[in-house]
């Protein structure tokens, strides 16, 4: 009896130089001092449960506080009355168990003890790795923070399957697992799928924690979602531990990568690239190691005559292949957006041994992923940005410095100051394109209001909406269709019937008058990366940013994005237009700078610095001159809820 609770005091003491020394409390947290209004949050009843040791992190309120180190062994010297107790309760469990249920809270996916802190004492001293226990949930405020929104996102993933212990650390986690597994967070999730899941779980925790040297600041959960990115569950399911061990090994990177607090290198400018250690010709290259030219795959979502996007990477391609003149052999690989179909591409590309493969669509991420694992060997880049994938670089264009200049033409042309903008996608880098436009807007008119719209939103009759508002300039879709070919890309106007145009002719109806357009030169962005790929620059860049995903931005300075401008603007529009584009691209001018009002209130003064690239691409706020708001997911059609759930800044 005394030797094991002096074996357990020894741990407590242990623990409590510990804390000691390294300055933190050394005593139980009691989550009644850690939260001073906890007794005015409304509580749930959970009911009998069995609950995970380590999620266990403390007592309800001070009372036996002190009698426990932080790890909940024992500090009271033996022959106290205390110790007595904690001997009985041991000899009891190690005969029969912990029979009776402790009493616990749940807060912020932690559990606090009220009642049997001894019999948590004596459990993890025995090392079970659960309890029962009664519980109660306690449900803060939704104060919009990150943490809360996670812990609400996991009570909603509890609801539908009653798993308490696989937590996240990133919002979205929750969803993205169900969506895995074919489930949601709104129907309850059958018994046999939830018995396999922890059965999976448990296994991954199990080699996962093996193959762990030192502490990973990622949760188990979240390393977990990371290999059923990769590798489907059924592996956790069927293989042997060796086996999934190996394929944990092989993640090893990523994992590293999502512990990284900027796991991104942002590369601005090709000169940031640097050099590689060769400067071979592209000719030479070839010659030396092939004996025939570059390849070069694509992987578009769509075809050319039903995407703008495809058509736009279309484009580029084949100007890449004619400044090549021969040396360059592009391989296209269409309407890739179905897994297997797309599958079936990268492992053509495998067996083809393509050069470098640029995908071109960010909901292409998962499958790319699964083959730069399975095939380290194969370079994929994808069209994307602040993807932290340390195995995939990344590429995108900071196209926010062309709507910048539109929306100062926009507002130099709006009578009424009222301009339309129609968006597709709330993702990375779409709303830094909104209030771009936005603030350029309010440099030449401080009046000018930008009504915005969502092309994508279920039941949206964009257009309409845009001329109930009064908006004659709009800002429309980039690019068009060829298969659907339209005027109302770019800036355009909307000319009245009765209106007189230019050369002094009347309208008879509505006409449609192109003004400007913003482009990506995606033909300029593939030379340039094939250089960086020949001179090996490209693989060194991404060699060197140990346990950081390289991510491409480049932009108008880069002369991957441009704006066209009409020849029937006023002269004066379009030296102001010029102007300005000489200072962007100089750097002199970045829409992003000063004063910045939003929404919901000032982001900063009039002598504030520009915000940071990280600050840009995630921003999730609109400008104070923007009518409109950002749709969460579920507002979103179906069609296109894998490109923003991949890649966008709001989810349900």
């Amino acid at each position: 009896m005394q030797n094991d609770y002096d074996k357990a005091k020894r741990e407590g003491d242990h623990a409590y130089r510990r804390a000691v020394l390294s300055g933190r409390y050394p005593y139980l947290p009691a989550l009644n001092s850690m939260v001073q209004e906890i007794d005015r949050y409304p509580v749930r009843e959970v009911g009998i449960k069995e609950i995970p040791m380590y999620m266990i992190a403390g007592t309800k309120t001070v009372g036996r506080q002190n009698s426990f180190a932080s790890n909940f062994m024992p500090l009271m010297e033996y022959g106290t009355e205390f110790s007595y107790k904690w001997s009985t309760l041991y000899d009891s469990a190690i005969e029969d168990g912990i029979r009776e249920p402790i009493k616990v809270y749940e807060f912020m996916n932690k559990f606090y003890v009220e009642e049997g802190n001894k019999r948590v004492s004596v459990s993890k001293f025995i090392g079970y790795a659960s309890v029962p226990g009664e519980v109660l949930r306690i449900l803060p405020p939704k104060n919009g923070s990150i943490a809360s929104k996670i812990n609400y996102e996991y009570i909603d993933f509890y609801n539908v399957t009653g798993i308490f212990e696989i937590t996240f650390s990133k919002l979205g986690s929750y969803a993205k697992l169900a969506r895995f597994l074919g489930r949601d967070l709104e129907t309850m999730w059958p018994d046999e799928q939830v018995e396999e899941l922890l059965f999976a779980y448990r296994t991954f925790d199990k080699c996962y924690s093996a193959k762990r040297t030192r502490k990973l600041s990622l949760t188990v959960g979240d390393a977990f979602l990371l290999y059923l990115e990769v590798y489907d569950i059924e592996s956790l399911m069927h293989d042997a531990e060796s086996v999934i061990g190996h394929k944990i090994q092989r993640l090893w990177n990523e994992f590293l990568t999502q512990t990284q607090e900027d796991s991104i290198d942002l590369v601005r400018t090709p000169d940031e690239v640097g050099r590689g250690s060769s400067v071979q010709t592209l000719m030479t290259l070839n010659s030396a190691y092939t004996g025939k030219p570059l390849r070069v795959a694509f992987l578009f979502e769509k075809n050319e005559s039903e995407s703008s996007w495809a058509y736009s990477h279309e484009l580029g391609a084949n100007q890449m292949v004619e400044k090549f003149e021969g040396a360059v052999e592009a391989v296209k690989f269409e309407n890739c957006a179905d897994k297997k179909e797309l599958h079936t591409a990268l492992q053509a590309c495998v067996a083809d041994e393509e050069d470098i493969v640029f995908a071109t669509s960010p909901s292409m991420l998962d499958e790319c992923l699964k083959a730069a694992i399975e095939y380290p060997k194969l370079r994929i880049m994808n069209c994307a940005v602040n993807l932290s994938i340390s195995s995939i670089p990344t590429y995108y264009t900071r196209m926010y410095e062309a709507k910048f200049l539109l929306g100062c033409l926009a507002a130099s042309l709006a009578e009424n100051h009222m301009i339309g903008y129609r968006a597709d996608y709330p993702i990375y880098g779409g709303i830094a394109n909104i209030n771009a436009f936005a603030l350029g807007a309010a440099w030449f008119d401080p009046y000018a209001k930008v009504k915005l719209v969502w092309a994508t939103k279920k039941g949206s009759n964009w257009e309409q909406e845009l001329i109930d508002s009064g908006c004659k300039i709009i800002s429309g879709i980039d690019m068009i269709k060829p298969k659907d070919p339209t005027r109302k890309y770019g800036l355009y106007r909307l000319c009245d019937a009765g209106t007189v145009r230019r050369d002094g002719s009347v309208r008879t109806e509505q006409e449609v008058e192109n003004l400007a357009a913003s482009v990506n030169q995606w033909g300029a962005y593939y030379e340039q990366i094939l250089r960086k790929l020949i001179d090996g620059s490209l693989d060194a860049r991404k060699n060197n940013a140990k346990g950081k995903a390289v991510n491409y931005w480049w932009g108008m300075s880069a002369g991957v994005v441009d704006i066209i401008l009409s020849d029937t603007l006023p002269y004066a529009s379009r030296k102001a237009i010029q102007t300005l584009r000489r200072l962007i691209i100089s750097g002199t001018t970045n829409p992003f700078e000063g004063e910045i009002h939003t929404q919901n209130g000032i982001l900063q003064g009039p002598d504030s610095p520009a915000l940071t690239d990280k600050e840009i691409i995630t921003m999730d706020w609109l400008c104070d001159n923007v009518v409109g708001s950002i749709p969460e997911t579920w507002e979103l059609d179906d069609t296109i809820q894998n490109t923003v759930k991949v890649s966008g800044v709001k989810e349900k």
